[in-house]
């Protein structure tokens, strides 16, 4: 039986994904802003998840309320806050920020943004001291894409699916796919070489095979997930179905496609 290593990475993807539309759903309701609040829980989980955080027991939460002025993410450890967070998924209307944050608004908190986010915020803070008003706040990166954010928030509430973040999405899972299929295969055939079952050039066509249909098979699955739940998303966005449809259907489409796809290369080669 032929490993699908790239399917799998597209589902688990995909399986995440939805738990964070789900829990900015739940959070905001349908909310045309909804990307923002995916931005809050996408950077609340990467702080719980980083490697520091889990040995010393520090773990992002949301703010209570979803409105808060100064803070959105907490960083928690025993009962004590150690870290504020102001985060901004605002690029196309960045001047809001600008002025929020020249009044004093953020202060006392570490303003975060999208990467698209500082970029805007950081030619802004430009232009306005060429002109001799200067912005002291810094805004740094959560290491997010605003591109993710929305693609994130149309696949559970449904909207227009931008050709872009579908190519970005589809490129980084095809490139995380291929790098675990290609390490799998690369620990089961090395084994193969070291007992003299194949040779040199079995082991590299191999890893190689298995790292391109990992690639492909998880690039396209991803994509297929994306394409469907968006689209069942938006069909569904005036009744009252339930939010996990859409992404129980992409999950599906993941299956499928990325399946098939991992077949067909390897029915080729």
């Amino acid at each position: 039986m032929e490993s699908n290593y790239g399917t799998a990475t597209a589902i688990a993807r995909k399986t995440y994904e939805t738990k964070v539309g789900m829990e900015a759903f739940e959070r905001a309701g349908n909310n045309p802003q909804l990307k923002g609040i995916v931005h809050e829980v996408l950077y609340k989980d990467a702080q719980t998840m980083n490697p520091r955080n889990l040995v010393n027991g520090t773990k992002g939460i949301l703010s209570k309320s979803t409105t808060a002025v100064r803070d959105d993410v907490l960083l928690m450890n025993n009962g004590t806050v150690v870290g504020r967070s102001q985060l901004k998924d605002t690029a196309q209307s960045i001047s809001k920020t600008i002025k929020q944050a020249s009044n004093g608004k953020y202060a006392g908190t570490k303003l975060m943004g999208t990467n698209e986010t500082v970029q805007a915020y950081e030619k802004a803070v430009e232009n306005l001291a060429s002109k001799g008003t200067n912005v002291t706040q810094k805004m740094t990166s959560t290491g997010i894409s605003s591109a993710d954010t929305s693609r994130i928030a149309v696949e559970t509430i449904g909207g227009k699916l931008s050709a872009q973040s579908l190519a970005k999405m589809a490129g980084s899972s095809g490139i995380a796919g291929g790098v675990i299929s290609g390490g799998i295969e690369t620990i089961s055939a090395g084994k193969d070489l070291l007992e003299g079952t194949i040779d040199g050039e079995e082991f590299v066509g191999r890893v190689a095979k298995e790292t391109v249909g990992g690639g492909i098979s998880a690039a396209g699955g991803s994509a297929a997930a994306t394409v469907v739940s968006a689209g069942v998303a938006t069909a569904l966005a005036t009744t009252t179905a339930p939010v996990w449809i859409p992404a129980a259907v992409g999950i599906g489409a993941a299956v499928v496609v990325g399946s098939a796809i991992k077949g067909i290369w390897d029915s080729i080669f």
